[in-house]
């Protein structure tokens, strides 16, 4: 005689084991994105979490009096976390985020104008720009999407690639509350532009 599993036990199981399908969802703020990036130069990946370049916490953002300045007014760093860009404002470029952090780029050198500064770092081979993983031109006018992964490294070899690509970050997707079984990300309040409201989607 065959015996079967009930479907919810059976679920219930493929789940414990980390079989059961994970699907992503919509962000329910799109105004409120998120991406993964990291700057590699000469082998060594470069630290973004200094306190000097964060905007206060995600938690203490209360429009103009939370009691932090900002770098620029919507897009930031937070909570000590220097690989995940928070912008509040669609249509920002990559190259606005920089700027607020005085860091900037030229075809083979970084050059950064922040109190943590590094001051001028050069290479032998020129900067690339890789988006989830895929090269494309480098061009910091570049506007990020929802949960991107986006790469700048001057990397002389494919297994120096291969390396900074295995260290990439995936937490973009957990602050955008896409990939929910992540569980859930640090409060955050919105910041609005008077053009683009918050949506008061988040629990």
């Amino acid at each position: 005689m065959k015996r079967f599993l009930p479907l919810s036990l059976l679920g219930i199981l493929l789940a414990g084991c980390g079989w059961w399908p994970r699907e992503f969802v919509s962000n329910p703020d799109p105004n409120h994105t998120h991406a993964d990036f990291a700057v590699w130069v000469n082998g060594e990946k470069l630290d973004f979490s200094a306190n000097e370049l964060m905007s206060g916490s995600s938690s203490e953002e209360k429009g103009e009096d939370h009691g932090h300045e900002h770098l620029h007014p919507y897009l930031h760093l937070h909570d000590g976390v220097g690989y995940v860009i928070h912008r509040h404002k669609p249509g920002l470029t990559f190259k606005e985020f920089f700027d607020s952090l005085q860091v900037g780029f030229d075809a083979q050198c970084y050059v950064s104008f922040a109190p943590m500064a590094d001051g001028f770092i050069c290479g032998d081979t020129p900067f690339r720009m890789f988006v989830n993983g895929k090269e494309q031109p480098f061009d910091l006018e570049y506007v990020f999407a929802d949960t991107d992964q986006i790469l700048l490294t001057n990397a002389g070899s494919e297994a120096q690639l291969k390396k900074e690509f295995e260290a990439m970050t995936t937490d973009a997707c957990l602050y955008s509350r896409t990939c929910p079984w992540r569980g859930e990300p640090p409060k955050e309040s919105c910041i609005a532009d008077p053009d683009v409201p918050c949506l008061e989607a988040l629990p």
